[in-house]
Formats: C-alpha cells, sequence, structure tokens
C-alpha cells in the first residue's frame, strides 16, 4: 500500500484524549494514562501529525503552547476551530506547518477566502454525521462537492473528509467529492478499513491515536 497514513492527537487541556461511548477519555496505554509527552514517543515514526485541538474548536480557546511544543518534535497539520482568518493566523503563529479550515467553525465562504489570502498552505477538512456538519447556513447549502469546489478554485490543494459517525464509513460519501488535481486524505475510520477506501484523487488517511498507534505495531 502507498497510502500515506497520518496519525490525529486529540487534546483537551493539553492532555491526549480519545472518544469512548460519546465521551472524551483520557488516552491509556497498557493501563497507564498517558500525557503529551508519552503519545508523541508512541507516534515517534510519523513524521507529520494531525492535531485536533478540543478546547478551541468547542470553546475558543486554541492549545498554542501544545501546538508549540509539538511543532518542535513533528510536521503538524493544526485544526483550532478556527472560526475565521485570524484564527487561522493564530495556528501559524503557533507553528503549525499547515492550518485547517473546518467546516464544523468556520463561519462563512468570506472567512475562507480571507483566510486564503493569508497562506497557500491551507488544508480544508470536511466533517459529516450523514450530512455536512456547519454552524453555518451558507456552507451547509453548498454541500461537500460545492464547499470543495469552491475551496479548489480559490487556490486550495489538499481536503480531508472526516467521518464523525459510529458507523462504518459509507463509500458513497468519496462520490460527492469533485475529481481533479489535489490531494484527498480520509478520516474518522479503522485501520481496517484503509484498503477498502477509493477515490482517483485519494492521497491517505487520518487515524485516530489509538489506532494509528495499533498500525504503527502490525
Amino acid at each position: 500500500m502507498d497510502k500515506e497514513v497520518i496519525p490525529s492527537l486529540s487534546l483537551m487541556d493539553e492532555k491526549p484524549v480519545v472518544v469512548q461511548d460519546g465521551e472524551y477519555e483520557p488516552y491509556v496505554y497498557e493501563g497507564r494514562e498517558q500525557k503529551l509527552e508519552g503519545s508523541l514517543q508512541k507516534l515517534g515514526s510519523y513524521d507529520r501529525l494531525y492535531l485536533l485541538d478540543l478546547d478551541g474548536i468547542e470553546f475558543n480557546r486554541p492549545q498554542t503552547n501544545a501546538l508549540r511544543k509539538i511543532s518542535t518534535r513533528k510536521e503538524v497539520w493544526a485544526d483550532i476551530g478556527a472560526r475565521d482568518s485570524k484564527g487561522i493566523t493564530d495556528a501559524y503563529i503557533a507553528g503549525a506547518d499547515r492550518a485547517v479550515i473546518s467546516t464544523k467553525t468556520i463561519s462563512s465562504k468570506e472567512c475562507i477566502s480571507n483566510s486564503i489570502e493569508l497562506s497557500d498552505e491551507l488544508i480544508l477538512s470536511i466533517e459529516f454525521k450523514e450530512e455536512m456538519i456547519s454552524p453555518s447556513e451558507e456552507i451547509r447549502d453548498m454541500g461537500m462537492r460545492g464547499i470543495s469546489e469552491f475551496c479548489l478554485e480559490e487556490g486550495m490543494d489538499t481536503i480531508i473528509l472526516v467521518d464523525l459517525s459510529d458507523d462504518r464509513f459509507e463509500k458513497k460519501y468519496l462520490h460527492r467529492l469533485p475529481k481533479g488535481d489535489y490531494d484527498l486524505f480520509v478520516g474518522g475510520i479503522s485501520k481496517n478499513e484503509i484498503d477498502h477506501l477509493k477515490h482517483p484523487n485519494l492521497s491517505g488517511f487520518i487515524l485516530g491515536l489509538e489506532e494509528a498507534v495499533k498500525y504503527n505495531q502490525n
């Protein structure tokens, strides 16, 4: 398999967490609760990391100190919950190699355009649970294909499609995305699913912390 696998590290109060029964719980490995440093060590073989800043996403309080620490160790794609171009600027100031514009937090098409003017290293993350998730009716009405085409036309070159449901990833969602000159990554899946997903632009997968550690051990 020649597709890249990128681990996703979810942080809350600078501590790694995972989802258990719909709730965020501390990341436990071999019976011991892991701190940030220990989790980074377990992801040592990965050069690139996807940071999911839950404090930034849920409370608009980005964990910039944690991002700075991680960025000295690895290339970081950072989703700090940016609502507008200022949030994107904050991600870069804190050390992100690439900042993520997420449908679940970005407030409008205008904010996307303003953010793209700041950098050509932005990534679009499309989150869905049956339908695309967004606080903006304008963005929801665009649908997956519409928001993808808009961002690609504006100059972005990487899209991540993230399944937030508890079910197995349905391939039909991949067919909603355009073909073209860009890199596509799929998140919110298990390591057992990666060999079964196909799209002409598919470049790799984003695996949660536990799944990424297991994948690294295979």
